[in-house]
Formats: structure tokens, C-alpha cells, sequence
């Protein structure tokens, strides 16, 4: 059992906002605080994190949260950060590098490599790099930046840079680290040979299981946020993972679908080799595997910015917030949009580059109200398929991200799954999964089951309704198959665009 005094603060820093939270011990919120990620000016294709910018940020979130609770009663913290990227410190713990996920320099880097060599590193990963990968960007910095691939003396990643500058330690989690390893828990060595970085080998740093503290907060940064020194701080987890924990989807069987600008499709399971599409990754003592949707409900964002003056006018007038109208806008249109189809591919997809967005079924009597019901239709089709494609034994799914507020989307995503589908009392899931690392590392749980326990709850359950769901399958099966039909004119649509 939980003092009911103690306070955890999870730190979330996530590729657009820092949020820091402080939870007691059955997971209630006392305090929380977000600001802007911050961003660094730099060339076309470049998208990099000043480490002490991101700091500064951090402490001020940190601070904000801290003046609000007892700070004697807080007895751990957690870090959650984006994964992927590639972050670095030289020998006297300066910053490198700080290159984010979303960056794109690296993308065709392997793809030029011998079709033996690619061969070789999925085999022993069991995923294949993709450019924002650590292991396409070092390939990178070794042939177009050599002075900074030399300088690197420890890799990290996001949130191994707050952690260090909590604690002064170097270190990373099995959730990060196991993106240099496959189903054996151990750096591969014959990965960074096989791409000729083996230099960059040594740099890797130690691993802590994510619930143990990789130290423990220093005088300086105490100073910073007004944690006090001496408190314990967990390895934590990257971003997906830190949601999976704080929705409380810890058990093989459990899905969890993140709704936020970019969407994630996330399972869990035994073994990395149980799954099949996605990127495996640690996670506690099994594996996740997750994929992403580039432009999940940054499609609702693009389409109600460019098509819902009116809606925004008439909440204005009504003293309601705009969402409340556009929920009402979708459901005032049946299940199906009317034949009425949408790709939401605004960014591509993992699947296909040369993917893009369309409505598809489009006539006279369609109206602005029936595109923005296919525009949530699309990407729950697109969400809960691929979550499909992942595992195929998911008898349940938790529903996270702040499209997870709309009713009628977590309905929707009830039928078009076939499964019932529950939303977390907590919208802060990555902090709260970061924040329960810190608990049970201070040993306010004894273990990660006792600690979700205790401190996930559920909101609202939604069940699917079968004449729906048999709609939906039709819907579905029409996605896919316009899909598979523009395969060809994607790629020449794609072209077409960079003649521009």
C-alpha cells in the first residue's frame, strides 16, 4: 500500500510539448505544468534539440509543478522521452548532437547500402532501419560529418539527456537500448560492424532497467527545479512505452492506440518474434511492438483549420469549445460517411513513402460534415489495422491521446475493431507511466503490476454494436482496396510534387 503522502513527478518530453506531472500514489493529479518543446533553426531536412534549451525548458515545467506540491513528500521521479533520434555527449559530457526523430537527413542513407549488408542487420534486429533510426543517423555523421561522429564519446537518447542532467549519470533503458539489439538483451556488436561504425560501439551506454534509479537528483539540479536532491530517479521509458505503462497496458493480449498528432498502434507482447509488423522494442519484462501513423489527428487539425470557419463561428456564438460542434458535426452522419472514404497519409505512411491523403467516393450531396466523419473513420480504419497487422491475439484496446475526449470517435474505433474499448481516467499517460517508474524505483510499489494497480483507472467503457461493425467492415475493405489501387499513381503524384 501506497503512503498516501508521497508525491511522484513524471517529466514527458515529447516532440512538441514538455509536461510535467505530479501524481500521490493512487495516481490523482495535484499539479502539472507544459510548455512548448523547443525547436532549433536549421537547414531543410534537419530537425535537431539544443540540449540545454530542452534543459531550461524542463526546469522551468519541473519548477512550476514543484511550488505547487510538498516537495519534502516526493519520493521518486520518471523521465519519458521521444524515441529514435540520436543524441550525444563527448568525454566531458558536453553536448554533440541532438538530432530528433522527425529528422530526414539520413532517409536514403541505407538504402544504398549492399542489399547484403541491409539483409544482415534486419536479420538481427528484426526491423529495418529507417532513416530517423540511431543507427542510419551515425552511418550518416560518419560519411558526411565526420568530426562529429569522432567527437561522440556517449550516445543517448531524448530523455537520457534529462536523466543525465538530474543525476550527472550516463545511462539508458531496455526500451531505448534494445534498438541496438534483437531478441538477446545485449548491444550487437556485429550490427555496427556490419555498417561499418564500430567505433561508435564503445560509446553506448550503460543499461538500467527502467523501474531501477539510474541516480539520484544532484545539488545543481535540485537548485534548478526544486526537486530535492538526494530523490531517487527511474531509467524511465521512451514516449510509446511510457504511454503503454500510464494507459496500464502491461499484459500480452492488451492494445493500446495512441490518438495524438502522430497516431501509435501498440501491443504487447512475450517475445519480439510473436509479433509481426512494427518496430519491436523492450518494454519492463517483455516487448512492445508499435506503429505509426504519421498524421493521425493532425488530419482533424488540417481539415476543420481549412474547412471549419463556420463551425468555429457558430461555437464562438454558442460559448462552446469548436471540438464541441465538430463532435456533433460527425455525429450527425451515419457510420460510413455515406460512402464516403478518407486516407489519412498527410505525411505518407511507414508502409508506403509514396502514400498520400485523399477522399475517395466524393459526390454532390457529400458535405463538409460527411468529409470530417471520413477524415475519423480513416484513421481508426488505418489505427486499428494496423494494430492488427501487429498482433492478431488483442482481445481488448485502451484508447489514449486527447482525440480519446471524443465519444464518437472511441465508439468508432469500438466498432471498427470489433473490441471493446476503455479510456484511461489520467489524459497524461506518458507522464503517469514515467511517474509509476519513479514510484516503484523509490519503492512506493513493489512491482509495476502492484503499481498500476493502484494507480490506472478507467474513465468510460465503450462496447462495439454489431450492425456497425458489419458497415464498417465494408468501409474497410473499400480503404484498403482503393489503397492497393493507387499504389503507381502515388508514386507519379509524388513525383509531380517535387518538380515543384
Amino acid at each position: 500500500m501506497t503512503d498516501p503522502d508521497d508525491v511522484l513527478v513524471g517529466v514527458d518530453a515529447g516532440l512538441t510539448n514538455v509536461t510535467v506531472t505530479a501524481f500521490d500514489g493512487a495516481g490523482d493529479e495535484l499539479a502539472s505544468a507544459s510548455r512548448s518543446t523547443p525547436t532549433v533553426e536549421t537547414a531543410s531536412g534537419r530537425d535537431e534539440q539544443d540540449h540545454d534549451r530542452l534543459w531550461e525548458v524542463v526546469c522551468e515545467a519541473v519548477a512550476a509543478v514543484t511550488e505547487r506540491v510538498p516537495t519534502d513528500a516526493v519520493a521518486g521521479v520518471g523521465v519519458a522521452g521521444h524515441g529514435h533520434g540520436l543524441y550525444g555527449l563527448d568525454a566531458e559530457g558536453a553536448p554533440v548532437c541532438g538530432i530528433k526523430s522527425t529528422d530526414s537527413r539520413a532517409l536514403d542513407t541505407l538504402s544504398t547500402s549492399r542489399s547484403d549488408v541491409l539483409e544482415t542487420v534486419v536479420d538481427r534486429l528484426g526491423w529495418e532501419p529507417f532513416g530517423a533510426d540511431p543507427l542510419s543517423l551515425l552511418v550518416w555523421l560518419r560519411e558526411h560529418d565526420p568530426d562529429t561522429y569522432d567527437r561522440l564519446e556517449t550516445l543517448l537518447f531524448s530523455k537520457d539527456v534529462l536523466t543525465h542532467r538530474l543525476t550527472g549519470e550516463r545511462s539508458t533503458d531496455p526500451s531505448e537500448a534494445s534498438v541496438f539489439y534483437g531478441p538477446t538483451p545485449e548491444y550487437d556488436e556485429a550490427v555496427f560492424s556490419a555498417l561499418d561504425i564500430e567505433d561508435a560501439f564503445d560509446a553506448l551506454p550503460p543499461v538500467v532497467p527502467s523501474t531501477e534509479p539510474c541516480g539520484t537528483v544532484t545539488a545543481a539540479a535540485a537548485a534548478r527545479t526544486g526537486l530535492p536532491e538526494g530523490t531517487p530517479v527511474a531509467a524511465g521509458l521512451h514516449d510509446v512505452a511510457a504511454c503503454t505503462l500510464g494507459a496500464g497496458v502491461v499484459e500480452p493480449g492488451d492494445g493500446l492506440l495512441i490518438l495524438g498528432t502522430w497516431g501509435q498502434s501498440v501491443a504487447v507482447l512475450d517475445a519480439p518474434e510473436d509479433g509481426e509488423s512494427g518496430l519491436p522494442r523492450r518494454y519492463l519484462n517483455r516487448w512492445l511492438r508499435y506503429e505509426g501513423l504519421r498524421s493521425g489527428a493532425a488530419c482533424v487539425e488540417w481539415f476543420v483549420e481549412n474547412c471549419g470557419a463556420d463551425w468555429r463561428r457558430e461555437a464562438e456564438e454558442r460559448g462552446v469549445s469548436p471540438y464541441v460542434v465538430y463532435e456533433e458535426a460527425v455525429s450527425s452522419v451515419s457510420p460510413g460517411a455515406d460512402g464516403l472514404v478518407f486516407h489519412p497519409f498527410l505525411k505518407g505512411s511507414t508502409d508506403d513513402p509514396n502514400s498520400s491523403g485523399g477522399f475517395y467516393g466524393l459526390r454532390l450531396e457529400h458535405t463538409n460534415a460527411h468529409m470530417l466523419r471520413a477524415v475519423y473513420e480513416g484513421i481508426a480504419i488505418s489505427q486499428t489495422s494496423a494494430l492488427e497487422s501487429i498482433a492478431a491475439d488483442v482481445d481488448a484496446i485502451r484508447l489514449t491521446g486527447g482525440g480519446a475526449q471524443s465519444e464518437a470517435w472511441a465508439q468508432m474505433f469500438a466498432d471498427v475493431s470489433t473490441l471493446p474499448v476503455t479510456v484511461p481516467t489520467e489524459r497524461e499517460t506518458g507522464a503517469l507511466g514515467a511517474a509509476l517508474c519513479g514510484g516503484v524505483a523509490a519503492g512506493v510499489y513493489p512491482t509495476v503490476e502492484a503499481a498500476v494497480d493502484r494507480a490506472v483507472g478507467t474513465a468510460v467503457r465503450y462496447q462495439p454494436d454489431p450492425e456497425t461493425e458489419a458497415r464498417y467492415r465494408t468501409v474497410a475493405d473499400a480503404f484498403a482496396e482503393v489503397a492497393d489501387a493507387m499504389e503507381s499513381p502515388w508514386e507519379t503524384l509524388k513525383s509531380l510534387a517535387q518538380e515543384r
